[in-house]
């Protein structure tokens, strides 16, 4: 079991790749600075020139997902697709971010929208939620099929990074086309927790926020899909009142409480035989630590839990190559190590060579 912690000493060593291990700004030291910082602090470039396409389920629904080829890629070069969080999509900005790291380093990459997220919006009646893997697993193998050959990382951030846990611990008994390594950042591998951790009053924010969010989305698909029937959302005031009367009727769960416990990836960890790397937080404010010390993590799969960093903030006192935005950078070096790729391309500071507006027009459907 693999379980480094990174401190808060700038004269620590660097870890692997040369990354300094993370130290947040004197400004930005408490959970919620992060995580608030982490999300609206925009710096650099955040486009990406992309192709659309439409994946096909098995039952009927469609998903968009967004494709980056770098120059020069060729068949057995590595690719990734990358899951983004709950109320995120595709162009959520760490996603860009992660994903122009991936493609400075000579990767493919293919983001993907939940079902129903951002561009993929009316090209499905259900709705992403944590026990949805066979998404993910679709995606793969369309991926698999125009890249024979190649290697394929799967990366997840907060809920995507759950549903990428819970797909590589699947692929110990139902492997998965091309399926190489697994990456998860933030993980709620807890719901029942992290639903728990959410209505503290010190998060009603956030609860207030991804409520406001999931209650637009759902409003949205039902005047679009008027035969879904009403969405019964009235008085829902938190993300466990819309998982409980929402999320689990709708999809074949008794409560909250069921989907939790049918969905959480806690349990499943212990079956992941792919290599992998998990990073939290342990001071993230709504996906609480402690699920991860009572969990065995296998020696394949690395987890390094630091003390500071919110819910995907990690914004660095120390820059390194060019940037302060740690958890996108380290898990593009563990990326290179992975796959021996030279770190050198990562310099953001060094060039604007793919700084290309986004192709992002309507998706190609492709089965």
């Amino acid at each position: 079991m693999s379980r480094a912690v990174s401190g808060t000493s700038a004269s620590q060593d660097r870890i692997e790749g040369g990354i300094p291990p993370f130290e947040p700004p004197a400004w930005l030291r408490s959970s919620h600075a992060q995580t608030i910082a982490g999300q609206y602090l925009v710096n650099g470039d955040s486009r990406l020139e992309a192709t659309a396409h439409e994946v096909k389920l098995e039952d009927g629904d469609r998903l968009c997902v967004l494709e980056s080829v770098p120059r020069g890629w060729s068949l057995a070069d590595p690719a990734a697709v990358l899951v983004h969080g709950l109320a995120g999509c595709a162009r959520s900005p760490y996603i860009v971010r992660f994903a122009r790291r991936l493609v400075r380093l000579g990767v493919r990459v293919v983001r993907m929208n939940l079902r129903g997220a951002g561009a993929g919006f009316g090209l499905a009646r259900g709705l992403y939620h944590a026990g949805r893997s066979d998404d993910l697993r679709s995606v793969i193998d369309w991926v698999s099929r125009r890249v024979p050959g190649s290697p394929i990382a799967l990366a997840g951030f907060s809920l995507g990074a759950s549903l990428a846990l819970k797909v590589a611990a699947e692929a110990a008994d139902q492997p998965v086309n091309g399926l190489d390594c697994v990456l998860a950042a933030n993980p709620p591998i807890d719901l029942s927790a992290c639903a728990e951790a959410m209505r503290r009053p010190e998060n009603r924010l956030y609860n207030w926020n991804f409520v406001r969010r999931l209650r637009a989305e759902v409003t949205r698909l039902h005047r679009v899909f008027p035969e879904l029937g009403p969405p019964g959302l009235q008085q829902v005031r938190s993300v466990y009142e819309f998982d409980d009367r929402y999320t689990a009727p709708r999809n074949g769960f008794a409560s909250a409480l069921d989907y939790y416990a049918r969905s959480s990836a806690l349990p499943l960890i212990p079956r992941i035989r792919l290599p992998g790397l998990v990073i939290h937080a342990a001071d993230d404010p709504f996906v609480p630590a402690a699920p991860f010390h009572k969990v065995r993590f296998p020696a394949n799969l690395s987890l390094e839990l630091v003390r500071q960093g919110g819910h995907l903030g990690y914004i660095s006192r120390v820059p390194w190559q060019g940037d302060r935005r740690w958890l996108e950078t380290r898990m593009a070096v563990w990326l290179a190590g992975r796959w021996r790729i030279s770190t050198v391309h990562l310099d953001i500071a060094s060039s604007s060579r793919d700084r290309a507006r986004p192709n992002l027009g309507a998706c190609n459907r492709d089965a």
